[in-house]
This record gives C-alpha cells, structure tokens and sequence, in this order.
C-alpha cells in the first residue's frame, strides 16, 4: 500500500484520500512498493534517476541510445534484438557480455576495448556478380565479399562511400567453367591494374584496406584450386 510522507499511512483501498491526510502543503513523497507497479502505470518516455539493472535487460524494438555518462550493465549481459545500440559518449562498459542481434552496434566515442585472448569474428556476404558491382558498407555486410563470376563477363568494382582509414576490404572471386573475366576497379580505389581471371572453376582475393580516402590494393593471388 502507498504511503504519504509526512502525514498519513493509508490503511486499504477503501481508506478516503482527503486533503489533510494528503498533508499537501508539506510536499508529500509518495512511496509505492514493487508489486504495486504494472506496466499500464508507467509512462512512454520516462526519464530514470539512476537505474540499476541488476539481472539484464533485454530490448525487443527501437534499440537503447546513451547520450552521456556510458551504459553499464553488471550482471545478466545486454541483449538488443532490433533497433542497434547506439553509444554516443563515454562508452558502453558489459561486464556480462552484449549480444547484438539485429542493427548491429554503433560505437562513435569510446572506442571498443577487447581484453585478452577476445577473438574478431569477421563476416562475409555475397555479392551479385555483373558488369557494374557497387559496394556498400555497414555492420551487416562484414568486410569480406564473395563474388561468384558468371561466364566470361567483365566487371567493375565500384564504391560510392570509403570506409574509414583501416578498414579491410577482401574480395574473393570465383570463376566457373568458362572464367576469363576480367575485373577492374573504380576510382575510389588505388589498385595495380585489371584482375584476370583465367583459370575456370578456380578462387582468387585481392585485398584492399582503407586511408579514408582510398582503397589501397595489398595484394592479389593467383589461382587457387
């Protein structure tokens, strides 16, 4: 049951609220207990005066947005199944592990800080091989592309946007029984020429990585069976 402090300690539902038990004019602090708490009682876009989550949180739409003072979650690990999470200042600090499903995780300040022995897991897509393939870049499309060559088709590798200065960009081609394709590279690369691809039913990778203002080759392989 809620009590009004100071004044009056309300004895059940059917106890009358009136203006001297309220005490108004002493600025009354309403407590309420937990299990007096629904969902249907609490507001969209309430603002919290340090929140404590002590067995995890777990966001199912819209994502978690922290603005200022960081995110940090002691037990339970923090799971967001769509939306992202975005941290804007002072870093995101997990001590029980953050699982992003969906939207991927969006770090502008702060960094990312791996302790030992914390292995990248890199992703790869496939991308639909034609005369013109244009790259894009986000936390769903991984940094490895595989690019299944059709016939003897030529092609262009085109990006519109760079990623930032250290971004690993690998490309690994596939021919099929015909091969001969020749593949070359927009202008936002810096490369050593056109990739032949000669050898049908073969693999080849060029690697690329970012100054932040070009893709700049590393290296590519020959054949590979």
């Amino acid at each position: 049951m809620a009590n009004v402090t100071p004044g009056y300690t309300f004895t059940g539902t059917t106890d009358p609220i009136t203006y001297t038990k309220l005490n108004l004019l002493g600025q009354p602090t309403v407590a309420i207990g937990n299990d007096e708490v629904t969902s249907s009682m609490i507001a969209s876009s309430i603002t919290l005066e340090s929140p404590s989550v002590t067995s995890g949180l777990t966001v199912t739409s819209g994502g978690i947005t922290v603005t200022a003072g960081g995110a940090t979650v002691t037990a339970g690990g923090l799971t967001v199944t769509a939306g992202g999470l975005t941290v804007s200042a002072n870093g995101a600090s997990v001590a029980g592990g953050l699982t992003v499903s969906t939207g991927g995780a969006t770090i502008s300040a702060g960094g990312i800080t791996l302790g030992a022995s914390t292995p990248i897991n890199m992703a790869a897509t496939t991308e639909s091989f034609g005369g013109t393939i244009a790259l894009t870049f986000g936390a769903e499309k991984g940094n490895t592309r595989l690019i299944p060559c059709s016939s003897n088709t030529a092609a262009t590798i085109n990006v519109a946007t760079v990623p930032s200065a250290g971004y690993l960009l690998i490309l690994r081609f596939s021919t099929d029984a015909t091969a001969s394709n020749a593949i070359t590279f927009g202008t936002n690369f810096k490369d050593t020429g056109t990739y032949n691809l000669n050898s049908a039913n073969h693999w080849y990778t060029a690697t690329f990585v970012s100054d932040g203002q070009y893709l700049i080759e590393v290296c590519r392989s020959g054949s590979a069976s």
